[in-house]
């Protein structure tokens, strides 16, 4: 697998990449020209011109020979200075050890003077040998450089017999030599550039000016490319700082601080959300097979306790909240007490605190160890995600009590909501997984009477954030679904979300559309639960009618009330006041939805809105969200946009489309349930528009279908409901024009063909089996319309006197 970007984007790839492979050439260019030199100062000494020399190119030569051979342009000058100095510690200790006594009780004053003796000697050994050395192995091509650019300038070759081809030999001689130089001094001045860049890729990648440990690393990722580039120019293929910061930390013989150096990396990188090619390129690096063992390292980092190594232990926990949907616990169930450890700070806060004090003057324990808790709940929450890992996580009952722990005692309410918001917050996103789960630990949470009423105080407290108050709704929608709870929790929570849903003031948008949706939900399932709605408040009928048809309302909102609505008609069955002024409202709504939903706008309003829909529905081809519900339930917008209804055209056409099919969906089932007869449906079309006929509904309807023939999935859904529409249609047996009733069937199954492949890729990515019931499919629900149409035409037939055949 190819792990190079198709575009050379990444700064390092375009920047450092190429700056290596050049540096590395000009490196192999000092080489070549270096073993040239090397090759024919051989040539003049030992070729026959070396009893012709004069002393000061004889001498010349011999050290230009010596520079060569020392194999001086083998390394850039970086390298080689990279440790001298560090050798004269070396030197001293060597001395050191000569002097030290090894018997307290030997001659002081011989020892003295053989220490003198020595360390003269020693001086002698470095001031004749050991220095001349390191400037010749430091300086060497400089020193060559020299002597050559001397030579060329001064050209006192000597005259004489024999001497013909000395002359231009020499001259060719330093010539190289002073090439060579110049090559390595231009390498050297570039080396400069070297770094300006690699300051400008850490930059780049927000490695700040104060943190030199990320430029360092920056650095070192240039240093190794430009080593490997000189040995081989394809080093640098498929290279990049995801792959050198993974080899650093995969590399069984890395050190730690080459482990700490690509976790800072990877770290960095995965907190950027905008190098999202950079992420898939990790989660595969690491995710791989050949890397377990960076994964495995990263989980062994979560459970050091030193202060030296707090540092680490937040960038591997952060690069496993970034991974965790890598991560499988079923084969590896010792990860889940790394990552649990985290989440328990008792045994090391104590020594940690006394112990960091030592190294920070900040409160940087209280700080680091809120940064892991929430980290580790962000973790278990991910990885809650996957099936077989929440079953793992969902076994280890002490490990949900600690992690319910600041819900449980509510650390927000009672402590204070700055201080613990965030890991309050992670606390209830794990919850949401975990009441979810049908079983023992599902209703051992859901029992919880204590986070329960934390969630219920949350909703209720005007402190708490946005966040908060989500995910408390979210948590509470699954309790009435899931857990075997009283009618008076239902009717506490449902109370709830209703004057949440209706409150204007001192609400979030996204909160008041997350509590309408859950209504929705609650409404759906059963009459027991209608009831509880319909006790909420002795106006929810009217509040829900009323936010239906107010068009000022946001379209997120409205199409909560239609779906509750909706469902309330369909499921409460009950001869009461409540069925009664639903029935009332219902009829007072028909009409009012209806003269909203058919009418359609021009043609050239036609065109421009379907072609704004392409844009935002997607191709033919493309994959639906898999929140979209394809069954005849409303679309459940879950998370997604619904509420953010920007200005621009094409926003807006995806909301009102969605608008459109809640509305058209509640208009279905009153018409199912109201119009009985062709009286019916002639009131019915006056009321809507005075003068209409009866037959007015086959041309409209008409015209909604060829309206929303695209193949997208709002289109879909307003096409299944406008099928139902017709069936009812069609069986109201109405005094209808033939023509018109078959060129309406036409529209409609030309229609349903450009869905087919649309509706089998949504029923591939659903999770709703009932999507998979013939009443659910559109090619379905237009056979049955066909069917009765026939059916319909036989019967006029029949009951037709034959004299009017």
């Amino acid at each position: 697998m190819a792990h190079e970007p198709h575009e050379p984007e990444w700064k390092e790839v375009s920047g450092i990449n190429s700056y290596a492979l050049f540096m590395g050439y000009l490196s192999m260019a000092v080489k070549g020209m270096g073993f040239l030199v090397g090759l024919w100062t051989t040539v003049v000494l030992l070729g026959g011109f070396v009893s012709m020399l004069e002393k000061k190119d004889f001498w010349s030569l011999t050290v230009i020979t010596l520079v060569q051979t020392a194999g001086v342009f083998d390394v850039f000058l970086n390298e080689k200075l990279r440790y001298a100095w560090k050798s004269f510690d070396g030197l001293l200790v060597t001395v050191a050890m000569v002097l030290r006594p090894e018997d307290v009780d030997s001659d002081l004053y011989w020892r003295a003077l053989v220490g003198i003796l020595v360390y003269l000697l020693q001086a002698l050994v470095f001031a004749i040998i050991l220095l001349p050395l390191a400037v010749l192995y430091l300086f060497g091509l400089l020193v060559s450089t020299g002597l050559s650019l001397w030579r060329l300038i001064e050209r006192d070759y000597g005259n004489g017999d024999g001497r013909a081809n000395l002359t231009p030999a020499l001259n060719v001689l330093y010539s190289l030599a002073i090439f060579q130089g110049v090559l390595f001094c231009y390498q050297s001045v570039s080396y400069f550039a070297g770094k300006r860049l690699a300051r400008v890729v850490a930059d780049d990648y927000g490695f700040d000016k104060e943190d030199q440990e990320g430029l360092e690393s920056v650095r070192e990722y240039m240093r190794k490319a430009k080593i490997g580039c000189e040995k081989d120019p394809s080093f640098i293929k498929e290279r990049n700082l995801v792959t050198f910061a993974v080899e650093l930390m995969k590399s069984e013989s890395s050190s730690a601080a080459d482990y700490v150096s690509g976790a800072r990396i990877l770290d960095k990188i995965l907190g950027q959300e905008e190098r999202q090619e950079q992420h898939t390129l990790i989660r595969q690096l690491v995710g791989s097979a050949s890397s377990s063992q960076v994964m495995e390292r990263l989980l062994q980092s979560l459970r050091s306790t030193s202060p030296l190594d707090r540092d680490v232990r937040v960038l591997a926990a952060r690069i496993v909240a970034q991974l965790a949907g890598e991560i499988s616990l079923a084969g590896f169930p010792h990860w889940l007490r790394c990552i649990s450890s985290l989440l328990d700070t008792t045994t090391t806060t104590t020594t940690t605190t006394t112990t960091t004090a030592k190294h920070d003057s900040d409160s940087a324990p209280s700080g680091h160890y809120k940064e892991l808790m929430v980290l580790g709940r962000v973790i278990l929450d991910k990885l809650a995600a996957d099936e077989h890992n929440c079953s793992v996580i969902s076994s280890n009952q002490d490990l949900i009590s600690k992690a319910m722990v600041p819900v449980s005692a509510d650390l927000l309410h009672n402590i204070d909501h700055d201080a613990w918001s965030d890991i309050v917050a992670a606390s209830l996103q794990l919850m949401f997984r975990i009441v979810a789960v049908p079983g023992k630990t599902g209703d051992k949470l859901r029992s919880n009477k204590r986070a329960i009423n934390t969630v219920e105080n949350i909703l209720k407290c005007e402190q708490c954030n946005e966040k908060l108050h989500v995910l408390a709704i979210k948590i509470l929608t699954q309790l009435p679904m899931e857990a075997p709870s009283t009618t008076d929790s239902k009717e506490k929570i449902t109370k709830l979300l209703v004057q949440i849903f209706f409150t204007k003031e001192n609400k979030d948008a996204s909160t008041r559309q997350l509590a309408g949706e859950a209504l929705a939900m609650l409404s759906d399932q059963n009459e027991s639960n209608a009831t509880i709605i319909f006790k909420a408040s002795d106006t929810v009928i009217h509040d829900l009618t009323a936010m239906l048809l107010d068009i000022s309302n946001r379209s997120g909102y409205r199409i909560s009330a239609a779906e509750i609505l909706k469902h309330l008609y369909i499921c409460y069955t009950k001869e009461d006041d409540y069925l009664k002024k639903l029935t009332e409202a219902m009829k007072d709504v028909l009409p009012k939805v209806l003269k909203e939903i058919l009418p359609f706008p021009s043609k050239q309003g036609e065109k421009q809105a379907e072609k704004a829909e392409k844009g935002t529905d997607g191709t033919k081809f493309s994959t639906p969200d898999p929140d979209i519900e394809i069954g005849e339930g409303a679309i459940s917008s879950k998370e997604n946009g619904n509420v953010n209804e920007k200005k621009d055209g094409i926003n807006k056409k995806n909301v009102d489309r969605k608008l459109h099919a809640a509305l058209l969906s509640l208009s279905a089932a009153i018409f199912e349930k109201l119009i009985s007869n062709d009286k019916d449906l002639a009131q019915l079309a006056n009321t809507i528009a005075p003068g209409d006929s009866a037959s007015s509904f086959v041309g409209k309807l008409k015209k909604m279908v060829e309206e929303n023939s695209e193949p997208t999935a709002n289109c879909l859904r307003i096409l299944k409901i406008a099928s139902r529409m017709i069936i009812s249609l069609i069986r109201l047996n109405g005094v209808y024009a033939k023509a018109e009733l078959e060129s309406l069937m036409d529209s409609l199954s030309k229609a349903s063909k450009e869905m087919f492949e649309l509706e089998a890729f949504m029923m591939f990515s659903s999770s709703d089996h009932s999507a998979m019931k013939p009443v659910s499919i559109l090619g379905s629900l237009v056979k049955q319309a066909q069917g009765l149409l026939e059916n319909m035409k036989e019967q006029n037939v029949a009951t037709t006197p034959a004299s009017t055949l």
